[in-house]
């Protein structure tokens, strides 16, 4: 390998990079970035200081920065921006946009959308460098509730940020911006290709590390959180938020009183965590319920309970991706998820998994009294389960990857 590819220099920009709120954004930079360093490459990480503080650090020998930032809102409280912080926050990150400017990255890979994209996309080909943009929260495919829910913490308030948008010429489309596009679901890759013709959109699903699951780390979680022996243990690992659709759940919790949910993931919408309780107690479940708030990507508990569990759920609104599928079948866990976005392109219900309609706790309940009713059905969906995840290895994907950045980089040149 010439030395030229073993320094190529690639911004990773992301809205907000913490590891105490983990999710599949963070889950997929962070392999990424990680294989990129196997392979020669020196990918950087810069992000705004949502949830975080101002500054550097060094994990891995990666390089990850965070920068200030604001809102364009008035009034806004700290309240107000905590939520956003959380999700679905548009924010200005000027020092960000000044240090791609300033450093020479052969290339800039964008992870978020709204203003850090344009102004990434922007800054880069104002260099003459290629961008990327990655859209992993969807774009195309995003449920106009989903965009309701996020926009409700600054309805009402005085919006400026259009002003500003004005004056630094943001008011453009940074997928149409962006050399290439990558989708992780064949459903958004096939509605961009529509709405963007000619323009270089790639299918590149996210991946797992399937040696990262397969061994039982020397924990027990399911004692250490108080849940019964003898329960049929179900597990969600997903952000707590209107989107991934927990409150379906509490349907398994009535109709099944050996049922125990545990949900584990960080709070993103503390009013639909709210909602989630006060619902289990209405519905007198809350002893069979537990909420363990988010945990950091290396707590060996959320390894050991993919081992302790007796099935896993993901019964999203709306999902790109689901990586928390993968690692559940890296684990030998089967998998019951809803019919919606990236989880429809590896999951084949009744083969690997089975899928039902996130808005039908009747199918949903179904196919429940399948997989805990029938023990050769859950051997036969978990071999078959652990075929398939080969298939996804971040090795090859990363590869998949640098390959396209070379291409974009040598066109540019």
């Amino acid at each position: 390998m010439s030395e030229a590819k073993k320094t190529l220099k690639i911004a990773h920009v992301v809205r907000r990079f913490v590891f105490a709120e983990w999710g599949g954004t963070e889950s997929a930079v962070w392999n990424t970035v990680r294989n990129q360093r196997r392979l020669g490459l020196n990918p950087e990480i810069l992000a705004t200081a949502a949830l975080a503080q101002v500054g550097e650090e060094f994990r891995d020998e990666v390089r990850i920065r965070r920068f200030s930032y604001f809102y364009p809102y008035f009034p806004m409280s700290r309240r107000t921006a905590a939520m956003l912080d959380k999700k679905g926050g548009n924010p200005f990150v000027p020092a960000l946009f000044r240090a791609l400017r300033q450093e020479r990255f052969d290339l800039v890979h964008i992870h978020c959308g709204g203003r850090m994209a344009v102004m990434s996309a922007l800054t880069a080909h104002r260099g003459n460098r290629p961008c990327v943009i990655t859209l992993h929260g969807g774009h195309a495919a995003v449920p106009p509730e989903e965009i309701r829910q996020m926009m409700a913490p600054v309805r009402g308030k005085f919006h400026y940020g259009g002003v500003l948008d004005r004056l630094r010429k943001l008011r453009r489309d940074a997928v149409g911006a962006a050399d290439a596009v990558i989708c992780v679901s064949h459903e958004e890759a096939e509605r961009l290709a529509a709405r963007y013709p000619g323009r270089p959109i790639v299918y590149l699903p996210n991946g797992v590390n399937c040696a990262d699951f397969q061994v039982k780390p020397p924990c027990s979680p399911r004692r250490e959180w108080g849940i019964a022996a003898g329960r049929t243990l179900v597990l969600c690992i997903s952000r707590i938020d209107y989107q991934k659709n927990q409150l379906i759940l509490l349907n398994l919790l009535e109709r099944d009183r050996q049922c125990h949910v545990l949900l584990v993931g960080p709070i993103t919408a503390p009013g639909y965590c709210d909602r989630l309780r006060a619902e289990a107690a209405r519905r007198k479940v809350a002893e069979r319920l537990t909420i363990i708030p988010g945990l950091p990507p290396d707590d060996p508990r959320l390894k050991a309970i993919l081992h302790e569990a007796e099935l896993f759920v993901l019964p999203s609104l709306h999902e790109p991706f689901g990586i928390v599928a993968l690692e559940a079948w890296a684990a030998g866990l089967p998998v019951l998820a809803a019919r919606v976005g990236g989880l429809k392109d590896f999951i084949r219900s009744g083969h690997n998994g089975l899928l039902f309609a996130p808005d039908d706790p009747e199918e949903l309940f179904q196919a429940y009294q399948k997989l805990t009713g029938d023990a050769a059905l859950r051997a036969r969906l978990a071999a078959n389960a652990a075929d398939a995840v080969r298939a996804f290895g971040w090795d090859a994907l990363s590869l998949r990857l640098v390959n396209l950045y070379r291409e974009l980089i040598d066109a540019r040149s």
